[in-house]
């Protein structure tokens, strides 16, 4: 009753405040017009379709143009890091996927049960409490029974993730989409050091550069775009190309800036967990 009285206030306010309704249309105009800007660049550009349901940024409307150009062969997941609010995957367990999820933290593995309680009972999602490291990646992939070809790899552990990719090999995912370090732009080659033990402090020691991650996965994944907010690259297996994205596949030409701000834009109806029945 409490929650929802304030969900309400919350409701009012971000619908009637002038200064909260002109920030959200300059935020929206800031999008549009970077979409224009990446349209002319090249029409295959992957930032024009994005948008946001269930992700942090806009990453739900690219993993969902990206699918549409190579389409889905068991529309299976996984998602390393992820918490009670903006996942990647989310949005596709709303469109007939299933998948697992994996996160080292106790607190939200126990606020995720309890939001996809009903998608847990149907089997269409798997929570996992797991910290994932180099060292034993393929073990844990292995123990909740993922092997061969899945449809997408997403990995935000906000550390490591460059080190876990290169020990990757119980799974073959079409899609990765994995942070990257928009601090150092191409040809910029950095990475944290590893730490198997490794912890954000919230600060810009996080991650690898974009060039060092496509340096990394070009034998097998071609670059196929980031997210408007800078924070997440796409890479697609190289024989899925087909001409169907831009034929620049460099870290130069799809880097994006770190742009947070562009992130916090709000809707004036409050979520609802009756979606997931």
């Amino acid at each position: 009753m409490i929650k929802n009285f304030f969900n309400k206030i919350l409701q009012y306010y971000y619908a009637t405040n002038k200064r909260e309704v002109l920030f959200q249309s300059k935020l929206r105009q800031e999008i549009e017009s970077i979409k224009k800007k990446e349209f002319k660049k090249d029409k295959k550009n992957l930032i024009p379709y994005g948008f946001k349901v269930y992700s942090q940024s806009d990453e739900d409307g690219i993993i969902n143009e990206i699918f549409k150009r190579i389409g889905t062969t068991n529309k299976r997941f996984l998602e390393f890091g992820v918490n009670s609010t903006n996942n990647n995957t989310t949005f596709l367990l709303l469109n007939g996927w299933t998948g697992g999820w994996l996160e080292a933290s106790n607190s939200q593995v126990i606020r995720i049960k309890k939001k996809y309680e009903v998608l847990l009972k149907k089997n269409k999602l798997r929570i996992y409490k797991k910290k994932i490291t180099a060292e034993n990646i393929n073990k844990v992939i292995k123990s909740i029974n993922f092997k061969g070809v899945i449809d997408l790899l997403s990995i935000d552990i906000d550390g490591n993730e460059v080190y876990l990719l290169n020990k990757l090999s119980q799974i073959k995912p079409r899609v990765i989409i994995v942070e990257y370090n928009a601090k150092f732009p191409p040809p910029i080659r950095k990475c944290i050091k590893y730490d198997p033990k490794f912890i954000w402090k919230y600060d810009d020691y996080i991650n690898a550069s974009l060039q060092l991650l496509v340096d990394n996965l070009k034998k097998e994944y071609a670059l196929v775009g980031c997210n408007i907010s800078g924070i997440n690259a796409f890479f697609i297996k190289k024989e899925l190309l087909k001409n169907k994205f831009p034929k620049n596949t460099s870290a130069k030409f799809h880097f994006q800036q770190f742009r947070v701000g562009l992130i916090n834009l709000r809707t004036s109806h409050p979520e609802s967990n009756k979606w997931f029945n």
